[in-house]
């Protein structure tokens, strides 16, 4: 299916909810629109994490929210290779997500799938490949000290990527016909957090690594996702950072994002985790890129204590690019929304939601 640019809001939904297959008709979930609450991801910061959920800040902002971010982990759902996917968790999250929709069917939640891998895989696809896991530094962001060692295993390698697959395969074959999850987010290739092109810079190279291995699991990272036929696809998108030769290669990123475009059409939801008013020239440039590509996209905003952020602005920045939804952090430690009033909350959704209007018309 053609893709125009720039498809206004209100059409692209239309598209994504008709979409169907050459061989048969395949009903497509919505898209999450408007605020979404990512919830807090500072568990990730070390191996071997145990993700959380809470709906705590949903309630506290009735009416507010569009979606929420279910994380979990490659590790805690596969443990074992040839074991059985363990769902349990993620079950129960949504056994409450459903609850708290039939209880507020006038403002229902979507739920998007974020399923972390990097440092949060299974040890035994960190030890694909021979040598065990590999040991590199958490990105400052999520290390202040500045000495975070995680393990990760080799993401670039065909063994590992094959492994990866045959997971999604299985997650998408229990959860793809789900109408809850609406969103599943591509995390393959992922080393540093759960964003495909985070990459390990400013430290020694990973054992192995190779800009064109890493170059080829990104352009192939759709592929992975090919169980989910009715769910929208979540890619993420930043510069792409040559660790061998150093410098970024933006142009592989837009390639990359179009390669999306052309294998799902209004399936693929392009996105970007670094989203403010304001932005340093190289993320602008791949926000530009996005937002000419038109509506399905999503954007998780900045760190709310990055120099220069305001809520207002960068809400009001984000419908103008052509967001159908944008993720917020909770954390009042990092000047998240919890610090927000209801009525501060109330305004930033009508803002959104009006500029979202504007766009579609």
């Amino acid at each position: 299916m053609p893709f125009a640019n720039r498809l206004p809001i209100s059409l692209a939904l239309a598209l994504i909810a008709s979409q169907a297959s050459a061989d048969e008709t395949v009903h497509m979930k919505p898209a999450i629109a408007g605020l979404i609450d990512m919830q807090t991801i500072t568990w990730h910061n070390t191996d071997d994490s145990q993700p959380t959920f809470s709906l705590d800040n949903i309630k506290k902002y009735p009416g507010v929210f569009g979606g929420i971010v279910l994380n979990a982990t490659w590790n805690e759902m596969q443990p074992a290779r040839d074991g059985p996917l363990i769902t349990r968790r993620i079950g129960h999250v949504l056994n409450q997500v459903r609850k708290f929709n039939a209880a507020h069917p006038d403002a229902p939640l979507g739920v998007k799938l974020r399923i972390f891998q990097g440092n949060q895989a299974p040890f035994w696809a960190k030890a694909i490949g021979g040598g065990g896991p590999r040991t590199i530094q958490r990105n400052p962001q999520g290390c202040p000290s500045g000495d975070c060692p995680i393990t990760i295993g080799p993401v670039w390698d065909p063994e590992y990527i094959a492994a990866w697959r045959g997971f999604q395969a299985k997650v998408a074959a229990r959860y793809d016909r789900e109408p809850l999850i609406r969103a599943v987010a591509i995390t393959s290739c992922a080393m540093e957090t759960d964003e495909p092109f985070v990459m390990p810079v400013g430290q020694p190279i990973p054992p192995g690594y190779t800009d064109k291995a890493d170059k080829r699991c990104l352009r192939g990272a759709v592929d992975d996702y090919a169980g989910w036929r009715r769910t929208i696809i979540d890619y993420t998108f930043n510069a792409f950072d040559q660790i061998e030769i150093g410098g970024t290669d933006p142009h592989f990123t837009i390639a990359v994002m179009n390669g999306c475009r052309a294998a799902l059409g209004p399936r693929c939801e392009l996105g970007n985790h670094a989203f403010q008013a304001t932005m340093p020239t190289e993320n602008a440039a791949i926000v530009k890129a996005i937002s000419k590509r038109g509506a399905p996209i999503h954007f998780q905003t900045v760190g709310p204590k990055v120099e220069g952020f305001t809520w207002r602005s960068t809400i009001r920045a984000a419908a103008h690019d052509h967001a159908t939804g944008i993720e917020l952090w909770p954390d009042a430690e990092f000047g998240g929304f919890t610090t927000l009033s209801k009525n501060q909350m109330q305004k930033l959704k009508a803002l959104f939601d009006s500029k979202l209007r504007d766009e579609s018309d």
